[in-house]
């Protein structure tokens, strides 16, 4: 039984923060691999200010540290509004034999009441929930009739079952948002430490987010 993340976001841009969750992912749970799934048409919120192809470009840049961070586009060429649970789905059909891990930050899952269809998610893969500044890792109350019972202390626990159960992993502490990094580079102010060196080298050559100059 292979063990595979799955990390779904707008990436718009990808970050510093997005591949600190998906490292602290990798290692704690000790994942054989990572797919980060950039998200085509949310329905969250507005379309992405980068195109697609652009995001999926940065992502690969920004992975090539790692041979486990793998760029899944499924997303990006499906119809219409992309669905996590839509997602999960066609990878249990694909994997039917491992372990999916859906790895979220802790503001995302906050959230998780308003996903479409969010009580199939256990269902189709385990839950994994990295800590973030200022928001607390517990499970929201809109949810606690579907999850509570299901939550593990360690990966050993979490992988005694191909799905269904739920993880907080509370090592993280890195406040940097795609909409923080979108504002400094409108504004041009200083991204260094934000970005890795070659998803800001593409955003200045593309001319992304304003950024020229």
């Amino acid at each position: 039984m292979r063990k595979i993340g799955v990390m779904g976001g707008m990436f718009d841009p990808v970050h510093r923060g997005h591949l600190a969750v998906a490292t602290e992912a990798l290692n704690v749970l000790d994942l054989d691999e990572l797919r980060m799934v950039p998200c085509h048409l949310p329905s969250h919120r507005g379309p992405a200010a980068a195109s697609a192809q652009d995001r999926v470009a940065m992502l690969r840049l920004a992975t090539e540290y790692d041979r486990r961070l793998l760029i899944d586009e499924r997303e990006c060429f499906r119809f219409g509004v992309s669905y996590t649970v839509d997602t999960l789905e066609a990878l249990r059909r694909e994997f039917s034999q491992d372990s999916l891990v859906l790895v979220m930050g802790a503001d995302a899952f906050r959230g998780l009441a308003g996903w479409h269809c969010w009580q199939q998610i256990p269902q189709l893969a385990h839950i994994a929930v990295v800590s973030r500044p200022g928001v607390l890792n517990e499970i929201p109350d809109a949810c606690a009739s579907e999850l509570q019972g299901r939550q593990v202390a360690c990966a050993e626990q979490l992988f005694a079952a191909r799905k269904g159960k739920l993880i907080m992993l509370s090592n993280l502490q890195l406040e940097i948002s795609s909409t923080l990094v979108r504002e400094k580079l409108e504004s041009h102010d200083a991204i260094d430490t934000l970005l890795p060196d070659a998803v800001a080298g593409y955003i200045k050559v593309h001319g992304l987010y304003r950024a020229v100059g």
